[in-house]
């Protein structure tokens, strides 16, 4: 027999068990067995916990009522008189603060008991009443486990059983009640759907409209004719999916602080932005330049996924293209960039395709398109767009020692002056010669360097009580390491454009995810649920958003920008944008009521 005394697992010998419970089992004989043994704990305690539990969640509630009818009949104070407590190792010394508290909790369920005009199911009354029983056992200086056990002898149940009193207490300690079961309490109802002649009218028409059925026409095909026909007076009409923003996570502190920074920087670019006036946004208007500066034109970009019946994957920088009129052999037609996703196909998109993407073919673009300007590129913050060159200055790749399984990093200014991160060609040491300095070196060139610092504290945040636990937070600390820069950042600013990275979680300030709702709109109404087709309609999806629908986006996010500066939440950004969409800016005098004004309208609506 395999003997394991490990009591997180809860298997029990039955050597080790058999003397502790032989007395128990033997009160138990004595009374009336009112379920069947079928755990068979005296023989074999071996058996699968499955099974307790199946009984515990199924037959407890069968057999709870004529449980419960012998427990009243019972006197547990009588039967736990002859259980000998003072040999066992388990019990404690009684505790009088204890004993009271335990007294406390045995007549609160007495009084729950004697409420005869209470809902009570006979599973709740069995429960409570076994919890009674486990208090009465810690109370007389029992331990819990011990306790619990007792009590599943006593209704010849099993360790499961035990654990489950031991819950119930718990919870009854700490809420004044245990849970009740769910069983019986759930809406009992039937379905329209139900009906054979609904079900055949339901497929009879979504087979005829295979093609074109959209949520919509489905809904007004309900209204229609479903209910009507069965004889349900349909006065409203089937509410729709009203989707808001997404505001989850616009609280953490360091969204908080990257949205103030975000709304700052782009602030500063927007004024040297063109804007856009007139009924369809066709009115240029540009800022008034001075000092040598350069129009500013915002250049968004996102990824996206079609399916066949909605993949192709499809990444575009705005609708940044060549006219028909404009021939250049040297760049491509257009900026965005359409693949078929997969390992067998056109693999994945990465860092490495966006770089390629963005330096032959939407600068190129821009730059013979817009001459003489400056493009802000917006991407969100993802981790693919932080990714940073393979030579970045980063401590965390660095080992304290020269030499060994380290990256070559690039050279770095410090004081004025260039400070290689590799030994030079001629150092005396020729093993080391090329190879990288590692943090010890480094530091040691800076003047940081001291006494017993090791290599790495083993902790994420540098501590503000010790700043130089380690070497690698002294050196990440270095204004040189912290200024690093994403490759998608340097590889832009090198030809001489600016970048600008969206805060987390502020999908509304990005005005492109309003472009991808217009263009899939267009891709399921214009959808034949095959490859051939999508790779058709993609195309014309995403050439079928108006341009001056995109430039009313963009406003609506720069009206959103608007809000987050002068202090409102997404919640109120969003009230504020729905009550005043046709103005160019938010009124000022929105502000001051804003809280008392969304639950006036929330109230109106109800």
């Amino acid at each position: 027999m395999w003997l394991c005394n490990n009591a997180d697992h809860n298997f029990f010998p039955i050597v080790w068990l058999k003397k502790r419970t032989q007395h128990c089992q033997k009160i138990a004989r004595k009374r009336k067995k009112v379920v069947e043994d079928t755990d068979n704990s005296s023989s074999n305690d071996n058996d699968s916990t499955e099974d307790e539990v199946e009984w515990a969640d199924n037959k407890i509630e069968d057999e709870a009522e004529q449980i419960f009818s012998v427990l009243m009949k019972k006197n547990l104070n009588d039967e736990i008189q002859d259980i000998n407590i003072h040999d066992d190792e388990e019990v404690n010394g009684k505790n009088n603060d204890q004993s009271i508290k335990y007294a406390s909790f045995i007549n609160q369920i007495e009084d729950k008991l004697k409420i005869k005009d209470q809902q009570l199911t006979p599973g709740y009354k069995m429960r409570l009443k076994a919890v009674q029983y486990y208090f009465q056992l810690l109370r007389k200086g029992h331990a819990k486990l011990k306790a619990s056990q007792i009590v599943a002898e006593l209704l010849n149940r099993g360790l499961w059983f035990a654990r489950c009193v031991r819950s119930w207490a718990k919870a009854f300690k700490n809420y004044g009640d245990i849970p009740k079961d769910n069983r019986g309490q759930h809406l009992k109802g039937s379905s329209i759907l139900d009906d054979e002649d609904i079900q055949l009218k339901v497929a009879s028409y979504l087979r005829q409209h295979k093609f074109d059925i959209t949520v919509d026409s489905f809904l007004d095909f309900i209204s229609e004719e479903i209910l009507p026909s069965v004889g349900i007076e349909n006065k409203t009409t089937i509410s729709r999916y009203a989707k808001g923003i997404y505001v989850d996570g616009h609280k953490r502190k360091d969204v908080v602080a990257y949205q103030k920074k975000f709304l700052e920087v782009i602030d500063r670019y927007q004024k040297l932005m063109p804007k856009f006036i007139g009924e369809k946004c066709e009115i240029q208007v540009n800022p008034e330049l001075k000092n040598g500066k350069r129009l500013y034109i915002l250049i968004i970009h996102d990824k996206t996924t079609f399916q066949s019946n909605d993949g192709q994957k499809s990444d575009t920088i705005r609708r940044l293209k060549l006219s028909s009129d404009v021939v250049d052999d040297g760049i491509s037609h257009e900026a965005r960039v359409i693949i078929n996703p997969g390992k067998n196909f056109d693999g994945w998109w990465n860092i490495d395709q966006l770089i390629d993407q963005i330096k032959t073919r939407a600068i190129p673009i821009f730059e013979k398109t817009h001459p003489g300007m400056v493009a802000v590129f917006a991407f969100d913050n993802s981790s693919s767009h932080a990714k940073l060159a393979d030579d970045t200055l980063n401590a965390v790749y660095m080992n304290l020692n020269p030499g060994g399984k380290q990256p070559i990093m690039r050279d770095t200014i410090f004081n004025g002056q260039v400070q290689s991160m590799v030994f030079p060609a001629n150092y005396p040491d020729e093993n080391l010669r090329g190879k990288p300095k590692g943090m010890r070196v480094i530091l040691q060139e800076r003047g940081l360097w001291g006494s017993g610092l090791k290599g790495f504290c083993g902790n994420k945040e540098v501590s503000i009580k010790n700043p130089r636990c380690c070497a690698r937070h002294v050196l990440a600390a270095q204004e040189d390491f912290l200024n690093q820069k994403p490759i998608l950042q340097e590889v832009i600013e090198e030809l001489g454009h600016k970048v600008i990275f969206y805060p987390k979680f502020h999908c509304e300030l990005n005005y492109i995810e309003m472009y991808w709702g217009a263009s899939k709109r267009y891709a399921r109404q214009h959808c034949n649920y095959t490859w051939k087709g999508l790779q058709e309609t993609v195309p014309r999806a995403l050439d079928s958003v108006p341009l001056d629908h995109i430039r009313k986006y963009a406003q609506k996010s720069a009206k959103f920008m608007d809000c987050y500066r002068k202090g409102l939440t997404g919640m109120q950004a969003e009230y504020v944008l729905k009550k005043y969409k046709s103005h160019r800016a938010v009124p000022d005098f929105i502000f001051e009521n804003i809280d008392e004004l969304i639950k006036k309208s929330r109230f109106e609506t109800t």
